[in-house]
């Protein structure tokens, strides 16, 4: 009896010395606001020219109207629904946990360096308590196939010509901000996902978007601007081939960030259990066995 006791405190001891393993980031569903460009309450429009490829929704509508290829709907049953889907996926976002947390203040995601490779990034939930921008029409890069959420306690801030890219398999569909302050992107600047924010998104001239800006209670203004609806993920995976509806895409797997306060994922927390497991397993057998020939020990 004593083998078996000693042989669980060992195996508590596995399961307490294995690293945490840190979740991989998910994208949530948005429900009806799924296809909308812009989702908002306050829709403003200062220029001819603008594009929406999707649809559109606001309660107070633009003096001058964008072309919009999907449906306009205007503080109807299905733009009521749709706001309350993207408080549910804003939930979703805020609620997973940070692979990495960046030191307090405002942060450059194009120049910053203390999460990995200047301006690159790889699949996760970074944190940011502040502001962040991706300044001096500098390039963010996002590689890897996954889902990416960036969310900070303070505004967003594009510069003029910045860039958002993707490579080795990362996808638009899989990009989230979450800002708690107002949304501001730069003239002539390359922009990439789903911005949540009810504080406001306000768009420079002549931006090109892909994705989403939904703020449902807010206010959207755009001027000679394209925004293109990104489909959603038809899956998600951290690992392998991710199909989307665009395409199936080949990737390796893609990691976490290498620096950081933060855990990161580990391999070894599985194969101690299945040590401990056997430990147990092994021991309990023994002493079965000796107490059917031996009686009590």
């Amino acid at each position: 009896m004593k083998l078996l006791k000693r042989a669980s405190i060992v195996f508590s001891l596995l399961l307490f010395l294995a690293p945490p393993v840190a979740s991989a980031a998910t994208s949530p569903s948005l429900g009806v606001a799924d296809p909308y460009s812009i989702l908002s309450g306050t829709y403003t429009n200062t220029a001819p020219g603008t594009v929406l490829n999707g649809d559109l929704g606001y309660t107070t509508g633009p003096a001058t109207p964008a072309t919009v290829s999907g449906s306009t709907h205007v503080a109807d049953a299905t733009y009521n629904q749709a706001g309350i889907d993207q408080g549910t996926a804003l939930s979703n976002l805020n609620s997973q946990a940070c692979t990495f947390t960046f030191a307090p203040g405002a942060i450059d995601l194009a120049t910053d360096t203390t999460h990995g490779p200047v301006g690159v990034y790889t699949p996760g939930v970074y944190c940011i308590t502040g502001a962040a921008s991706i300044g001096g029409g500098g390039t963010m890069t996002l590689n890897g196939a996954g889902t990416y959420i960036f969310r900070m306690v303070g505004a967003l801030n594009t510069s003029a010509n910045s860039i958002v890219t993707t490579t080795n398999g990362a996808n638009g569909c899989s990009l989230w901000w979450t800002p708690t302050a107002a949304t501001t992107l730069g003239a002539n600047s390359t922009f990439l996902g789903t911005d949540i924010d009810a504080s406001g998104i306000t768009i420079g001239s002549t931006v090109t978007w892909t994705g989403r800006a939904l703020a449902f209670g807010g206010t959207v203004s755009t001027s000679v601007d394209t925004i293109n609806t990104v489909p959603a993920c038809t899956a998600t995976s951290t690992t392998g081939t991710t199909t989307t509806s665009g395409g199936t895409t080949t990737s390796t797997t893609p990691g976490l960030p290498n620096t950081g306060n933060a855990p990161q994922q580990s391999g070894r927390l599985w194969p101690s259990v299945l040590i401990g497991i056997a430990i147990v397993l092994s021991v309990t057998t023994f002493y079965a066995v000796r107490k059917k020939r031996f009686g009590s020990i």
